[in-house]
């Protein structure tokens, strides 16, 4: 009985040890990939400071309209911030079509065409027809806004195209899609650097509540920010899908032009002045036109058809042609 008694001890100790050392190890696992994730936070960091100067620059030479300082620092945005690679060219009257088609866009909404949800992996384009617009969905940011209420559904829209194109291209390769007018982490880096600078400055200490309740809201058990989980299950950090881009096969952008919009939910500044929340479905006669990947326009033409959708479809590499003859001030459209 002793040596039965022995043997049970030393098989729930030995059981115990396992126990600890299989925590440890799971627990040393999710730090370093914690660490590894955490070097695309560290990353939009690192650009979001080194942008600062010019952007606050920019703000002032436009506020007190000092043009032949916009003209300077355009110039150098163009050569040492969005280090254009080459694009895909266009004809003229491909341009002016473009433009036509983008006269009325106050908005911009970045998407793709699958994202993970509750169910699976979820058809974002049919969705999309199916509910004949864009439907508000479970917006965890708009506490930085200033809204009350701890869940908020909306309808996340941007005033420049070239953020929300940015939102859109973590739907496929991120920040290595090709044929881009800037990468997906500049821009965001270049745009959100001084938001974050504008609200940390104006709100204070009421921005620090604000933090508390979005990361309760945003934050899983492993400390992981949920959002962009969305479009890659390997993402923990907020930045991270800017670089990591989707893990969904056959996953690829969509960006969504939006004219008007009928009700919106009422944000403080300065987040009203960077993005807009839509507080009900923003239906197809608001919208301008939908851009894709210039080889999947058939695709989407054929399933917009097939739910009776009539939208104009264009592609995103003209739209970065056409951006790329913009003044960089006015891609910006936050000053």
């Amino acid at each position: 009985m002793k040596i039965l008694n022995a043997r049970f001890c030393k098989l729930t100790k030995n059981s115990a040890i396992e126990k600890r050392t299989h925590r440890y190890s799971q627990k040393s696992l999710r730090r370093g990939n914690k660490a590894e994730g955490d070097k695309y936070q560290r990353l939009f960091v690192k650009k979001s400071l080194q942008y600062l100067p010019h952007h606050l620059l920019l703000a002032v030479s436009h506020r007190i309209r000092l043009r032949w300082a916009e003209k300077i620092l355009d110039k150098f945005a163009r050569k040492y911030i969005i280090k254009p690679k080459s694009i895909r060219q266009f004809k003229e009257s491909e341009i002016k079509e473009y433009q036509k088609l983008t006269k009325g866009t106050q908005f911009w909404h970045g998407t793709g065409r699958w994202q993970h949800g509750e169910h699976g992996i979820t058809d974002v384009l049919k969705s999309f027809c199916d509910a004949a617009g864009l439907k508000p969905v479970r917006d965890v940011y708009a506490v930085f806004g200033g809204s009350n209420q701890r869940v908020v559904y909306s309808v996340s829209l941007c005033r420049s195209r070239m953020i929300a194109r940015s939102y859109a291209d973590m739907h496929r390769l991120g920040w290595k899609e090709e044929n881009r007018y800037g990468d997906a982490l500049t821009w965001v880096s270049y745009y959100y650097g001084m938001f974050y600078a504008r609200l940390f400055i104006t709100s204070g200490f009421k921005m620090m509540r604000r933090w508390k309740a979005w990361r309760a809201l945003s934050h899983d058990n492993n400390g992981d920010n949920t959002w962009g989980k969305k479009v890659n299950n390997q993402a923990r950090n907020v930045w991270d899908v800017f670089c990591l881009g989707s893990d969904i096969s056959g996953n690829y952008p969509i960006l969504i032009g939006v004219k008007n919009i009928d009700s919106r939910i009422k944000l403080d500044k300065p987040m009203s002045q960077y993005e807009v929340r839509a507080s009900k479905l923003i239906n197809i006669v608001n919208i301008s036109h939908v851009e894709v990947p210039h080889d999947k326009q058939d695709e989407v033409r054929k399933l917009l058809r097939k739910h009776d959708v009539k939208l104009p479809v264009t592609s995103i590499e003209l739209g970065e042609y056409v951006s790329s003859k913009e003044r960089f001030i006015d891609l910006i459209s936050a000053l």
